[in-house]
């Protein structure tokens, strides 16, 4: 199963590196930075990816992609960092931006709000997006920065973690 799942993901990438569309306006597009990486392009794209996921705003996984490409970080990890927030998920994480928000700012969440208000309708964004806006937009931007600087951290020094554990790692003695 793991074979044909690896065999899929590098005919895809073959069908992807190969489109005209992608080699015409994003001419480093086959680099292989893009698609392989280093330590700092892992790092890159974990800042991205988890900045995106952040984001209340639509096509985040385009935004990752593209942001990737620009920065020259590993475009397949920014994109999927970015798919966390998805539709099961993007109301619990929003909600504790905006929460984060009204902690920052000192403001008081709302509480009485109508429950037949449909969320997204003309309505709810005439009588509630005003008050709720500044919260959520920097709640989730803020936790954004914070979530994708750790992420960087993480990648970036992971390999220095591991080259000191394998220095301060005794062997066993053998055949005593």
């Amino acid at each position: 199963m793991i074979r044909f799942l690896k065999l899929k993901v590098h005919q895809i990438g073959r069908k992807v590196k190969a489109s005209p569309f992608l080699n015409k306006y994003f001419p480093r597009f086959r680099d292989r930075v893009y698609w392989a990486g280093d330590r700092l392009s892992f790092a890159r794209a974990g800042f991205i990816g988890a900045f995106c996921m952040m984001l209340p705003v639509p096509f985040q996984m385009l935004l990752g992609s593209i942001l990737a490409y620009y920065t020259r970080a590993n475009i397949p990890l920014a994109t999927a960092l970015a798919w966390i927030t998805n539709p099961l998920t993007m109301g619990f994480i929003w909600y504790g931006g905006y929460r984060f928000g009204t902690w920052l700012l000192d403001t008081p969440p709302l509480k009485n709000i109508d429950p037949n208000i449909e969320i997204a309708s003309q309505q709810w964004f005439s009588d509630i997006f005003p008050h709720i806006w500044q919260p959520f937009f920097l709640g989730n931007m803020v936790l954004g920065v914070i979530i994708g600087t750790i992420f960087y951290l993480l990648i970036a020094h992971f390999h220095g973690i591991q080259l000191l554990k394998q220095l301060f790692h005794k062997p066993a003695k053998s055949g005593q």
